[in-house]
């Protein structure tokens, strides 16, 4: 047995409406409207879009049951030109306070360090 969903215009109560969406103030919107309510829609927005700047397409609102891929985060799977691995880090900063150097207990390891601990020979890599 086929089951057959009802879309019912959320301003007129007429059957046969579709899902719409549109954006005012930075919040997208979705309503159910008919062709004839969608109409009236667009004609009493046309003036201000006629005015308006366009500013790209809006990406459409995800479908029901759509399936949701989780992103990577920003440079995941990537690598710069001349990184670093980040266990080098420890090394070095290992190696930097045995010589009794000032080292900081997070971020990017100095240059000069890094530098320093190459010319000893990179010990401990």
């Amino acid at each position: 047995m086929a089951k057959q969903t009802l879309i019912i215009d959320d301003l007129s109560g007429d059957t046969g409406a579709r899902t719409r969406h549109f954006s005012l103030d930075g919040t997208t919107y979705e309503i159910d409207l008919t062709d004839s309510s969608y109409a009236t829609l667009r004609a009493a927005l046309k003036p201000f879009i006629k005015a308006g700047r366009p500013v790209g397409a809006v990406k459409a609102a995800p479908r029901a049951g759509a399936r949701k891929v989780k992103a990577k985060p920003r440079g995941a799977g990537r690598s710069r030109k001349g990184a670093k691995p980040a266990s080098d880090a420890a090394v070095i900063r290992a190696w930097a306070r045995a010589q009794g150097m000032t080292v900081t207990q997070r971020g990017r390891v100095a240059p000069e360090l890094r530098a320093a601990w190459q010319a000893a020979g990179a010990p401990g890599a």
